[in-house]
């Protein structure tokens, strides 16, 4: 009885064409499942990119119609295969991130490091995300079997081979017309990564053209001009810090305890966002004049312009070297001096010789890896300050699943905060015009993550970043109209990826091609909207009641 059910099972699905109503569920559904865990209007649909990706799934069934024997059957298990692995990873990717994979997501992970890669993988490892690894390759597998092995093919020639022809004619259609007649964003939009990832990869290395430009040959303005240059400034990027889990910025623990020892020393802004969840794009919208709205001209790094303004600079980081093709490159012509494997700690000897033998003015950057995954690998044993501590966010009592989570983020947070203090210590020991600006690359979702989500594209905890200035006291004495400029400015809606100008500002620099409308310190600073996911989404404290 069993083996007939599954014989009849096998007559009914395993012919050409049940075998494409299930590649076309397995192979589109990944792209439209997001729909069911994000909100709608956070994936737009677009009939024409839609369309376009409906000609991208069908373009791959054609030979199957072609093919005869072995080769009929060995290119059908392949398809299903390919069809079956891209539903479940892109399963996953909604289920776990919240985000639909793109080929923005494979540029993405091309720039991810072994050692990053081995973190979150070991991570999973002991996650419950493991359970979805085992049964989707157990389905797939089955899928594979059932359908993949149960097809077979048309039996008119004639037929089949027009049926092909007409499974090739819309995608060559799409791209010729999208292409060379009428070019359009449309297919850079479309889902159909798997099918249009080679327009994706073209658009990615025209931008990432555009970004080696503008560091090897940086468009400075002439009338660039630097009046009171501060002697000695440290940039600190941090890594993954939230502002939330800052006691500085109200959080119920206590994480910033150096920090608040010069609380009278600082200037701390207190709502201000990333321009993306992900260091590289981050850190392309912040250290370059590359925004959410003119993505394509980011003309100079904020190092190039103070380089040329006098600064002698030095550049550290305990982050890797990701080579070319990374954020790293917008550090090469400094030459920077890579710690990997080593806490952020480090980075305070390397300040303390770059003191010793600075050369007026100086600035210092320091990219360290603050609270990354895996975060109780981010701080000595002895920064194990909240142990065994239980925690509490906004008053609620968390999950046991997360309080360890919690815990080890918070040490992380403390950690840099150790750092910070260092080197605040060191500034004022060296005496002048000195001046430490700290910020983070991104945010991250720590107590209200999926599965251990550490950074969901759509929530705010990804992009509310801690930001923050301390001024000596020579610093505040010289410049008091910076300082007043920027006390008057911490309440300001403010994204990364309009920030340069204003930076720029507190070190003295100055030209006519930055205009006050781009300057966060001035009272003429245009307020615009300020989005998630790369411009698509609005952040939702601008939203309107």
């Amino acid at each position: 009885m069993e083996n007939n059910l599954k014989k009849h099972a096998k007559a009914l699905l395993g012919n050409i064409w049940g075998f494409l109503v299930v590649y076309l569920l397995l192979i589109a559904g990944p792209d439209y499942l997001p729909r069911l865990f994000v909100q709608r209007d956070q994936i737009p649909l677009e009939w024409a990119g839609a369309l376009s990706a409906l000609a991208g799934y069908i373009f791959p069934f054609a030979p199957l119609f072609l093919l005869r024997g072995r080769w009929f059957r060995a290119y059908a298990v392949v398809l299903m295969f390919l069809a079956a692995l891209s539903f479940f990873v892109c399963g996953y990717v909604v289920l776990r991130f919240h985000m639909p994979l793109h080929a923005g997501t494979l540029n993405l992970l091309s720039t991810t490091s072994w050692r990053e890669s081995r973190e979150f993988m070991l991570r999973e490892i002991i996650s419950l995300s493991m359970v979805y690894y085992v049964l989707a390759t157990a389905l797939g597998l089955s899928i594979v079997w059932f359908f993949g092995f149960g097809v077979t093919p048309l039996p008119n020639r004639k037929l089949s081979s027009v049926i092909a022809g007409l499974c090739v004619l819309p995608i060559v259609w799409i791209y010729t017309y999208y292409s060379w007649i009428s070019p359009d964003p449309v297919l850079r939009g479309s889902a159909a990564w798997f099918a249009l990832l080679p327009n994706e990869v073209a658009d990615s290395d025209r931008k990432m053209d555009i970004l080696h430009e503008c560091i090897v040959y940086p468009q400075i303005p002439q009338d660039l001009t630097c009046e009171g240059p501060a002697d000695v400034a440290v940039i600190v990027i941090g890594e993954s810090a939230v502002r939330t889990h800052l006691s500085l910025y109200g959080y119920n623990r206590d994480t910033t305890p150096e920090l608040e020892k010069n609380i009278n020393e600082l200037v701390v802004f207190r709502n201000v966002i990333s321009a993306m969840p992900v260091t590289n794009y981050s850190l392309y919208y912040m250290l370059t004049f590359k925004t959410l709205y003119d993505q394509l001209h980011p003309r100079a790094t904020i190092m190039s312009v103070l380089d040329r303004a006098g600064y002698h600079i030095d550049a550290y980081s305990t982050q890797e070297n990701f080579g070319e093709n990374s954020v790293s490159a917008l550090f090469t012509p400094w030459h920077p001096k890579y710690r990997e494997n080593e806490f952020d700690g480090c980075l305070i000897d390397d300040v303390r010789e770059a003191l010793a033998n600075r050369k007026d003015p100086t600035l210092i950057i320091l990219h360290i890896m603050g609270s990354h995954i895996t975060y109780r690998n981010r701080y000595p044993e002895e920064f194990n300050h909240f142990a065994e501590q239980k925690p509490e966010v906004s008053g609620q009592e968390i999950n046991p699943l997360f309080q360890e989570n919690i815990n080890t983020y918070d040490n992380t947070i403390r950690y840099t905060d150790y750092v910070l203090g260092n080197i605040i210590e060191q500034l004022k020991a060296a005496g002048g015009k000195n001046m430490l600006f700290y910020f983070s690359d991104h945010g991250e979702n720590v107590e209200t993550s999926f599965l251990q989500n550490y950074r969901d594209a759509e929530k705010r905890d990804s992009y509310e970043i801690p930001f923050l200035f301390w001024f000596s006291p020579e610093y505040r004495e010289a410049y008091p109209e910076r300082i007043a400029a920027a006390e008057a400015a911490v309440d300001k809606p403010i994204q990364l990826d309009r920030a340069a100008e204003g930076i720029l500002s507190i070190f003295g620099v100055s030209s006519q091609s930055y205009p006050a409308s781009e300057n966060f310190l001035s009272p003429e600073f245009a307020i615009k909207p300020r989005y998630m996911m790369e411009g698509h989404v609005l952040y939702r404290e601008d939203e309107d009641e």
